[in-house]
């Protein structure tokens, strides 16, 4: 009795250890990419102070600033957008605090520059004070880094929902558009268009040709290849349609055919759901896609269902602009009223059920609190809906209101997406030496930005940073060489992924163009250039090979 409760112990035990392991590499890499920030911010306030690239620099900061603020308050609390999960450890709390006692400072002076109201002083302070605040981060880092447990999950309902997520983007740029016609917010409208049009072309090379970063490996299933291949036709087409559509002319046309390109990947979506119970990719994951088939047919059905929900919002947002802008009004009104009750009747299904729909209730607590937030911003939403369908709108304060609430109804739906493949347990072991190599690689993205700011205040005449330069190169040189090399010393494992291997190739070319420069006592003006060109390059070089230090199965 007492063996079979040991090894019932240990059973639950090591449950627990992997159901972790996914958010440990996620915090430490963004722990990690901490330091890095604070490089990243002291040398973007000192370009602005010395006028190079004053704008680009002003803009790269203030986005710096707030994703460290952001990623920060995340590792202190948590933050489900960023996947962070509060991790309870007294000393990592201890630190975490010590960070924050010394970031809101530092960040007050960074805001002092944004805001062009910055002295002489806050230059200093940021100078001075950045290497204390970097090394506070790194002990956090460290401390993350020695906790030992875990597993890294792998979720195909990702694949159904980045399909279903470029329905939603076909109706969204539809929106955007009419907006952009309306003069509504026009500025942020044209911006938004422009992101949802690259999103959704790198989501479709994604499901043709995989990608990493999202998750998606691409797919060798006849019907599903020839389907992405009639979408891809179709989209590559109508490009110059949309680009005179964003100056206002060919409204009507471009969305049109963003309405058939919604058709062509509704067909997308139903193939892959009905194709994955039979599908035979030879997947590097495919004992991993075989147990989530096994398990997860009612799973996939909440995915797409709860996938089609964002497009949804997004339909009937552009909708009511058509209704509103007297467009074929019977004819969208119509389809105003259909696709509004679709939606609330599928979030109906999702919270009671539906047989018409084939879903059924879930138990999961996590589903249920998203189901009933997105509740709470739908019911508003839906009667403004229902006053421009029975055309009591004539003020078009309803209209306002589904243009300002629709970005917000959408992230909660988008929400709850991802809290139903959360409730997917599918996952493999991810070694320790694997979160040592992502603790290393990031650090060489702290240290790619560290080197240029001190190379900058080098030139800017503070010779007390030369041995500091001297240092950091050195240490980013050894580092990149036991990435690629592997140190048994330090317990980083030579990789054999030839992807990643690839990748450590392109770091290395970057690098060693950019060393002798680094190195170089006296630069040129163009030789300046040169490293503020390739530097940011170099970085995302450097992020892509920790995103695939964490994410691929074989390292």
């Amino acid at each position: 009795m007492k063996n079979i409760l040991l090894v019932l112990i240990l059973f639950f035990s090591n449950l627990l250890l992997a159901t972790t392991e996914k958010e440990l590499a996620n915090t430490i890499n963004l722990a990690g990419k901490q330091r890095m920030l604070i490089q990243k911010m002291t040398k973007e306030a000192l370009l602005i102070h010395a006028n190079l690239e004053k704008d680009k620099s002003i803009k790269r900061l203030k986005e710096s600033s707030s994703l460290f603020d952001k990623t920060l308050k995340g590792l202190i609390n948590g933050d489900k957008s960023i996947d962070l999960v509060k991790i309870d450890n007294k000393n990592i709390s201890k630190e975490l605090i010590n960070v924050n006692r010394l970031w809101k400072p530092f960040y007050k002076e960074i805001k002092n520059i944004l805001s062009n109201r910055a002295k002489e002083s806050s230059y200093e302070f940021l100078e001075k004070n950045n290497m204390t605040l970097l090394k506070k981060m790194n002990r956090v880092v460290e401390l993350y880094s020695s906790l030992d447990n875990g597993n890294n999950k792998f979720r195909l309902a990702n694949d159904i929902n980045l399909a279903g997520k470029e329905r939603m983007l076909t109706q969204r740029m539809a929106k955007d558009i009419l907006a952009i016609k309306n003069n509504l917010d026009k500025k942020s409208h044209i911006r938004d268009f422009k992101e949802s049009r690259e999103l959704f072309s790198k989501i479709l090379n994604g499901l043709q040709r995989g990608d990493k970063n999202l998750k998606l490996v691409g797919t060798k299933i006849s019907n599903i290849v020839n389907q992405l291949k009639v979408v891809d036709k179709s989209w590559k087409d109508m490009q110059s349609i949309l680009n005179s559509a964003l100056k206002g002319k060919n409204t009507q046309k471009a969305i049109e055919i963003l309405d058939n390109l919604l058709v062509e990947m509704d067909s997308v979506v139903t193939l892959y759901t009905k194709s994955i119970n039979r599908a035979k990719q030879r997947l590097k994951f495919a004992s991993i896609l075989d147990n989530f088939i096994n398990k997860s047919k009612i799973l996939k059905k909440r995915v797409n269902l709860s996938g089609k929900q964002r497009m949804l919002v997004q339909r009937v947002t552009k909708l009511a602009l058509l209704v509103s802008s007297n467009i074929d009004r019977d004819k969208n009104i119509k389809k105003l009223k259909r696709y509004s009750k679709l939606y609330d009747k599928t979030l109906n299904a999702f919270k009671n059920g539906d047989k018409d729909l084939g879903c059924i209730p879930t138990n999961d607590k996590e589903i249920k609190k998203q189901i009933a937030i997105v509740e709470k911003n739908w019911i508003p939403f839906y009667k403004n809906i229902q006053n421009i369908i029975n055309l009591k709108d004539k003020d078009k304060k309803s209209l306002a209101y589904i243009v300002s609430k629709n970005e917000e109804l959408l992230k909660v739906s988008d929400d709850l997406v991802k809290e139903y493949e959360k409730s997917n347990k599918s996952h493999n072991y991810l070694e320790k030496a694997r979160l040592h190599v992502i603790n290393i690689a990031g650090r060489e993205r702290m240290l790619s930005q560290k080197i240029t700011k001190e190379k900058l205040l080098v030139i800017q005449g503070k010779k007390e940073y030369a041995n500091k330069l001297k240092n950091s190169i050195k240490l980013f040189d050894d580092s990149l060489k036991s990435l690629i090399d592997g140190n048994s010393r330090e317990n980083i494992i030579k990789p054999t992924n030839r992807k990643i291997e690839e990748q450590l190739d392109k770091i290395s070319e970057i690098w060693f163009k950019l060393k002798p420069l680094y190195k170089k006592e006296k630069l040129s003006t163009k030789e300046l250039e040169i490293i503020i060109k390739e530097n940011p390059i170099l970085l995302s070089e450097i992020n892509s090979m920790v995103e695939m230090a964490q994410k691929e199965r074989e390292y």
